[in-house]
Protein backbone atom coordinates (compact mmCIF):
# COMPACT_ATOMS: atom_id res chain seq x y z
CA UNK A 1 0.00 0.00 0.00
CA UNK A 2 1.63 3.32 -0.99
CA UNK A 3 1.24 6.42 1.41
CA UNK A 4 -1.82 7.83 0.50
CA UNK A 5 -2.04 11.51 -0.39
CA UNK A 6 -4.70 14.59 0.26
CA UNK A 7 -7.40 15.13 -1.98
CA UNK A 8 -7.02 17.48 -4.75
CA UNK A 9 -8.63 20.21 -3.58
CA UNK A 10 -6.88 20.65 -0.38
CA UNK A 11 -3.92 20.18 -2.50
CA UNK A 12 -5.17 22.98 -4.38
CA UNK A 13 -5.94 24.59 -1.40
CA UNK A 14 -2.27 24.20 0.11
CA UNK A 15 -0.94 25.87 -3.63
CA UNK A 16 -3.65 28.55 -2.95
CA UNK A 17 -2.43 29.62 0.71
CA UNK A 18 1.04 29.56 -0.73
CA UNK A 19 0.12 32.12 -3.41
CA UNK A 20 -1.84 34.16 -1.14
CA UNK A 21 0.03 34.59 2.25
CA UNK A 22 3.45 34.76 0.19
CA UNK A 23 1.98 37.62 -2.40
CA UNK A 24 0.09 39.40 0.44
CA UNK A 25 2.19 39.27 4.05
CA UNK A 26 5.57 38.58 2.26
CA UNK A 27 5.20 40.99 -1.15
CA UNK A 28 7.29 37.67 -2.60
CA UNK A 29 4.56 36.49 -5.50
CA UNK A 30 5.49 32.95 -6.41
CA UNK A 31 6.62 32.48 -9.69
CA UNK A 32 4.67 28.73 -9.74
CA UNK A 33 3.38 26.66 -6.99
CA UNK A 34 3.51 22.87 -7.85
CA UNK A 35 2.23 19.84 -6.36
CA UNK A 36 5.06 17.49 -5.86
CA UNK A 37 5.70 14.22 -4.21
CA UNK A 38 6.03 13.95 -0.37
CA UNK A 39 8.40 10.67 -0.13
CA UNK A 40 9.73 10.66 3.55
CA UNK A 41 9.60 12.09 6.48
CA UNK A 42 12.98 12.38 7.33
CA UNK A 43 14.21 16.20 7.50
CA UNK A 44 18.13 17.65 7.16
CA UNK A 45 17.02 21.15 5.84
CA UNK A 46 19.17 24.14 6.91
CA UNK A 47 15.07 25.56 7.83
CA UNK A 48 12.17 23.78 9.04
CA UNK A 49 8.75 25.43 10.53
CA UNK A 50 7.18 23.03 12.13
CA UNK A 51 3.87 23.29 13.39
CA UNK A 52 1.46 20.16 15.27
CA UNK A 53 -2.10 20.09 15.01
CA UNK A 54 -4.72 17.53 16.18
CA UNK A 55 -8.30 16.97 15.97
CA UNK A 56 -9.95 14.63 13.06
CA UNK A 57 -6.40 14.06 12.70
CA UNK A 58 -3.17 14.55 14.19
CA UNK A 59 -0.26 15.57 12.44
CA UNK A 60 2.77 18.49 11.30
CA UNK A 61 2.63 21.31 9.04
CA UNK A 62 6.47 21.31 7.75
CA UNK A 63 7.65 24.23 6.13
CA UNK A 64 11.20 23.89 4.67
CA UNK A 65 14.02 26.51 2.49
CA UNK A 66 17.34 27.53 2.89
CA UNK A 67 18.79 30.17 5.62
CA UNK A 68 18.96 32.96 3.19
CA UNK A 69 15.57 32.52 1.83
CA UNK A 70 14.05 32.33 5.31
CA UNK A 71 16.18 35.62 6.08
CA UNK A 72 14.66 37.16 2.97
CA UNK A 73 10.87 36.18 3.33
CA UNK A 74 11.32 37.52 7.33
CA UNK A 75 13.15 40.40 6.06
CA UNK A 76 9.89 41.06 3.34
CA UNK A 77 7.06 40.11 5.64
CA UNK A 78 8.95 43.17 8.64
CA UNK A 79 9.49 45.28 5.61
CA UNK A 80 13.15 45.28 6.19
CA UNK A 81 16.32 44.40 4.01
CA UNK A 82 17.73 40.93 4.88
CA UNK A 83 21.38 42.38 5.76
CA UNK A 84 19.64 44.38 8.12
CA UNK A 85 19.06 41.53 10.74
CA UNK A 86 22.05 41.15 13.16
CA UNK A 87 21.44 37.40 12.93
CA UNK A 88 19.48 33.99 11.77
CA UNK A 89 18.06 34.57 14.89
CA UNK A 90 15.75 37.75 14.40
CA UNK A 91 14.15 36.25 11.23
CA UNK A 92 13.16 33.19 13.84
CA UNK A 93 9.69 34.67 14.81
CA UNK A 94 9.11 36.02 11.22
CA UNK A 95 9.49 32.87 9.85
CA UNK A 96 7.51 30.84 12.33
CA UNK A 97 4.66 33.52 11.66
CA UNK A 98 4.40 32.56 7.86
CA UNK A 99 4.52 28.97 9.07
CA UNK A 100 1.44 29.58 11.43
CA UNK A 101 -0.39 31.48 8.59
CA UNK A 102 0.22 28.79 6.21
CA UNK A 103 -1.24 26.60 8.76
CA UNK A 104 -3.98 28.42 9.15
CA UNK A 105 -5.05 28.89 5.39
CA UNK A 106 -4.96 25.21 5.21
CA UNK A 107 -7.18 25.06 8.05
CA UNK A 108 -9.83 26.66 6.85
CA UNK A 109 -10.05 24.77 3.52
CA UNK A 110 -9.87 21.25 6.45
CA UNK A 111 -12.28 22.63 8.58
CA UNK A 112 -15.22 23.33 5.45
CA UNK A 113 -15.04 20.21 4.17
CA UNK A 114 -16.49 19.05 7.91
CA UNK A 115 -13.15 18.52 9.89
CA UNK A 116 -11.54 19.77 13.10
CA UNK A 117 -8.02 21.08 13.20
CA UNK A 118 -6.64 22.61 16.53
CA UNK A 119 -3.01 24.29 15.82
CA UNK A 120 0.27 24.45 18.06
CA UNK A 121 2.28 26.91 18.38
CA UNK A 122 5.06 27.21 15.52
CA UNK A 123 8.31 26.35 15.96
CA UNK A 124 11.45 26.61 13.58
CA UNK A 125 14.64 24.81 13.72
CA UNK A 126 17.71 26.01 12.25
CA UNK A 127 20.59 23.03 10.86
CA UNK A 128 18.74 20.25 12.47
CA UNK A 129 17.09 16.81 11.53
CA UNK A 130 13.46 16.38 11.98
CA UNK A 131 10.99 13.13 11.68
CA UNK A 132 7.11 13.59 11.88
CA UNK A 133 5.26 10.65 12.45
CA UNK A 134 3.87 10.03 9.23
CA UNK A 135 6.48 6.98 8.16
CA UNK A 136 3.85 4.63 7.52
CA UNK A 137 1.76 3.71 4.52
CA UNK A 138 -1.30 4.86 6.61
CA UNK A 139 0.09 8.19 6.92
CA UNK A 140 -1.57 11.02 4.56
CA UNK A 141 1.13 13.63 3.45
CA UNK A 142 1.68 15.86 0.48
CA UNK A 143 3.20 18.82 -0.47
CA UNK A 144 3.73 21.73 -2.60
CA UNK A 145 7.06 23.82 -3.79
CA UNK A 146 6.28 27.66 -3.94
CA UNK A 147 9.00 28.69 -7.05
CA UNK A 148 10.03 32.05 -6.08
CA UNK A 149 12.64 34.45 -7.51
CA UNK A 150 15.49 33.38 -5.01
CA UNK A 151 14.60 30.12 -4.28
CA UNK A 152 11.80 27.35 -3.57
CA UNK A 153 9.84 26.99 -0.59
CA UNK A 154 8.63 23.54 0.07
CA UNK A 155 5.15 23.10 1.98
CA UNK A 156 3.75 19.89 3.56
CA UNK A 157 1.02 18.74 5.35
CA UNK A 158 1.58 15.16 7.29
CA UNK A 159 -1.16 13.57 8.94
CA UNK A 160 -0.06 10.56 11.21
CA UNK A 161 -1.76 7.40 10.74
CA UNK A 162 -5.71 7.15 12.02
CA UNK A 163 -6.54 5.00 14.83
Amino acid sequence: MATQTLEPHLIGSLQQAAREILKTMVFMPPQSVTAEAEDCSVFNDPVIGLLGFTGTRSGTFVVRTTEDLAKLIAAKMLMMEPGEMASFGEAVDAFGEVVNMLAGNFKNAWVAGGNQMDLSVPNVIHNGRVTVPSANDACLRSRVRAHLETGTLDIGVHFEAKD
